[in-house]
């Protein structure tokens, strides 16, 4: 069984739910700590007329401390979802598949949840049935999973009874990967490869979020990603 994981960003990339389709199951790190600083758990890049459209969701920062994921409260002392929509709307009013996608995003924001994580898997599902990949999303919590970098990798897989895990490919630089090969996990590194899709002001820019290539593709952004799958490059104990 092959497993992979991520903490619960807001609107990612879409290599992000490529990696999430190559595994049997991927966990949602929902326990780990908040990070400190910049995070793209409340932040991500859309595309508008002057060009990258930052998107950001005001947390309330009193009392916040070393605090889980699943405990960040957003904060409400401003219409930001408003102001997200507008952006949105402004930005993609006229990209083929406007009317297919902003209804739904609407409907996602007007609910108005109390938590950032509640707020960012709502929009992680939604992209994912758009993008027509398995539900195959599983929550930290869920498993009761602990520990810190290898070894809550190692005590993730020993939860789902899984063999292999599939890493991030910046994983080198914050992990002992080969500690996983010790412990009888095998592992492979994902390489996302972005490619050119049709998109509207101007030049391309890559990484953006996929609610980027959904409303300028629609039910052809998941074909035209796997026609430049991105590797899954054998390393340790990875298959050939």
């Amino acid at each position: 069984m092959r497993f992979s994981y991520s903490q619960p960003y807001f609107i990612p990339f879409p290599g992000f739910f490529l990696r999430a389709r190559a595994c049997d199951t991927f966990v949602l790190l929902d326990r780990v700590q908040f990070p400190r600083g910049f995070t793209w758990l409340r932040r991500n890049r859309l595309k508008g007329k002057d060009g990258v459209l930052w998107l950001t969701v005001p947390i309330k920062r009193k009392g916040i401390g070393l605090v889980p994921i699943d405990q960040v409260r957003i904060y409400y002392g401003e219409n930001w979802m408003r102001k997200h929509l507008l952006s949105i709307k402004h930005s993609y009013l006229h990209s083929p598949y406007f009317e297919l996608i902003f209804p739904k995003l609407e409907k996602i924001y007007t609910k108005r949840p109390e938590k950032l994580l509640e707020l960012n898997l709502s929009l992680l599902q939604f992209i994912r049935e758009e993008l027509g990949t398995k539900n195959n999303f599983v929550l930290q919590s869920e498993i009761k999973a602990g520990g810190k970098r290898e070894g809550l990798i190692l005590n993730i897989a020993e939860k789902l009874g899984a063999d292999e895990v599939l890493l991030p490919s910046r994983a080198r630089s914050h992990l002992n990967i080969e500690e996983l090969e010790r412990n009888g996990l095998r592992y492979l590194i994902f390489h996302y490869k972005p490619e050119v899709y049709p998109q509207l002001w101007g030049e391309f820019i890559k990484d953006l979020s996929a609610l980027d290539i959904l409303f300028n593709l629609g039910p052809a952004a998941l074909p035209h990603l796997l026609k430049f799958q991105s590797d899954e490059v054998p390393a340790g104990g990875g298959r050939d």
